[in-house]
């Protein structure tokens, strides 16, 4: 009895040890820190797998769809990325971060006058101007200036 008693404390033990294990919760917050903290050392493949978790976790966030597309446009993984640009946009259609990051899209896949879109509706959104209408305006002069 007593080693039956033994058994079937260790299984318990052991079974919640397996359980804890396996049922931890994922924290949206520590994901979004993770990820960012990968895309500061452009680490895109860690953060990418990261922004693959957070995405699942919190699919109404049009800040992890943004980052996550990000890292597949540095991973040249063109059409992910542009998907999860539309899916960012969708959730919110005056995101200048992600129509400034799609608009860069744009211009590496050949699309200009895409880019210009973006950049016409970020004058929009920020008639005196802002950081995300200035970095696209730079982004695409330079692709321009390619050309000529």
């Amino acid at each position: 009895m007593k080693v039956l008693k033994i058994i079937l404390t260790i299984t318990i033990f052991f079974s919640s040890v397996l359980l804890a294990k396996y049922d931890k919760k994922v924290d949206p917050t520590e994901l979004y820190q993770k990820a960012t903290a990968h895309l500061d050392k452009e680490e895109y493949r860690k953060a990418n797998r990261v922004l693959g978790k957070y995405t699942k976790s919190k699919p109404k966030d049009p800040d992890g769809w943004t980052l996550y597309a990000f890292t597949q446009r540095k991973l040249k993984n063109y059409k992910k990325a542009e998907s999860f640009y539309e899916k960012a946009l969708k959730i919110d259609p005056d995101n200048k971060i992600a129509l400034e990051y799609q608009g860069e899209l744009f211009v590496e896949t050949d699309r200009i006058g895409l880019a210009q879109v973006n950049l016409n509706k970020l004058k929009e959104l920020c008639p005196t101007s802002c950081d995300e209408l200035e970095q696209l305006k730079k982004y695409i002069n330079k692709e321009e200036e390619k050309t000529l």
